[in-house]
């Protein structure tokens, strides 16, 4: 492929995926278990075909091949639910109660700005299905509506969303007071996070660093897959 895995994997990647062109590195035997991870796009890749694929990450054979790909094809490979003396499945993991992530967080000029230390995004965030990605968009809701409420923002705000410590573009995302609002409403608001915010200041002065106490989102129990799948088709 043509880039780094990394940026493979970004939400705004678009190397043409034909997978199908790539060495063979290895064979699944018939009941052989594995793991697999969703990229910053969705669960699945689609390749230049539109045919999907999964994303191996690990499997459970002592000296197996990991980080592959193989086709998701119900002929070929299907779900199961794992034994409680194996690896629990994720979605029955709750979140922890909080967001507070390393990232570093802006506003200037009418544009909001995350900059998130890690390279990949799709990493757990709390060792259960939630990725880190996921709370990343959290946090800009919980800003936007936060500051919405506040009056400061009106009437929302397009969040610049950087990985890699600033040297990956995961992309743009408008959020307005009003989609940020019906996101509070339907997940519901926890305990409050302080919150640094930097605050450009132009070409006038230096910038200014404020702290807030901002309620996060209530994304625990059934309400994880629900954001899941709101992150994957935002």
């Amino acid at each position: 492929m043509n880039s780094s895995f990394e940026e493979f994997m970004r939400v705004d990647n678009r190397t043409p995926f034909d997978v199908f062109n790539w060495s063979v590195v290895g064979v699944l035997k018939q009941g052989q278990r594995f793991e697999s991870f969703p990229g910053n796009a969705g669960v699945t890749f689609r390749d230049t075909r539109g045919l999907p694929w999964l994303f191996v990450g690990k499997t459970y054979t002592a000296g197996a091949a990991q980080g592959y790909f193989i086709r998701a094809n119900s002929q070929f490979v299907k779900p199961i639910q794992m034994s409680s003396t194996r690896v629990q499945p994720q979605a029955s993991q709750p979140l922890t109660s909080s967001t507070a992530l390393p990232m570093k967080l802006g506003f200037d000029e009418g544009f909001g700005s995350i900059v998130v230390p890690e390279s990949d995004t799709r990493a757990s965030a709390y060792g259960g299905r939630l990725r880190r990605y996921d709370v990343h968009i959290a946090k800009m809701f919980e800003v936007t509506h936060f500051m919405c409420q506040e009056g400061t923002l009106t009437p929302g705000i397009i969040w610049n969303y950087e990985a890699g410590g600033g040297t990956i573009n995961m992309g743009s995302f408008v959020i307005t007071c009003r989609l940020a609002n019906q996101i509070a409403s339907a997940y519901g608001l926890g305990k409050s996070e302080p919150t640094n915010i930097t605050f450009s200041a132009g070409e006038i002065g230096r910038p200014d660093v404020r702290s807030f106490n901002i309620p996060i989102l209530n994304i625990t129990g059934d309400k994880v897959p629900r954001w899941i799948s709101f992150v994957q088709g935002f």
